[in-house]
């Protein structure tokens, strides 16, 4: 009877701790995030606008329709990137979020008001843009990537719906590419 007992214990023991393990690996392994949603809808380096209110809650649930926003998947394993333009936004912010939907690094247009001069770099690429200025605008933000691959999302505020054309326009303008060819021996 006591052997029964604790077959029972081990067993129910067991079940709690692989349910635990379960429910905290869930969030690791879910593929329902913004990261995987811009996967489908948009290539490595290519700028993806969400013009409208439907637009942003039908492909991303989570994101305020106030808002139009412009993504761009980027890799900085062989150059870094930039995303540069002017916004006719009132009010703008960018995140970096790693692959695992963390955010890395925020800032909003108080920084550099209507201009959007972002450079992406890992820490060695960093250390090359210190000692080629020529390579980066001055004005330019410079933020250390922690992973190869990141997602840059920028959000501009639509104060009246009348503006959100002309913001959307603005935002297309932007432009996410890599700073150099990375053939190129720098």
């Amino acid at each position: 009877m006591i052997r029964l007992f604790y077959v029972i214990l081990a067993a129910l023991f067991t079940a709690i701790i692989i349910h635990i393990v379960t429910i905290l690996f869930v969030p690791a392994m879910a593929v329902n995030d913004v990261w995987h949603r811009n996967i489908r809808v948009a290539a490595l380096g290519e700028l993806h606008i969400l013009p409208s209110a439907a637009d942003a809650l039908d492909d991303f649930p989570k994101l305020d329709p106030a808002f139009a926003y412009a993504m761009c998947r980027v890799d900085v394993s062989k150059a870094p990137v930039r995303l540069s333009g002017t916004l006719n936004s009132g009010f703008w912010s960018l995140a970096y979020y790693d692959m695992k939907n963390r955010i890395q690094f925020s800032l909003t247009n108080q920084i550099s008001g209507r201009d959007v001069r972002i450079v992406l770099a890992n820490k060695v690429q960093q250390r090359l843009l210190t000692k080629r200025r020529d390579l980066v605008d001055e004005t330019a933000v410079i933020i250390t990537a922690k992973d190869t691959q990141g997602l840059l999302v920028l959000r501009a505020f639509i104060e009246r719906e009348t503006e959100r054309d002309d913001i959307v326009r603005s935002l297309s303008g932007l432009e996410c590419s890599a700073l150099w060819q990375p053939d190129q021996n720098q």
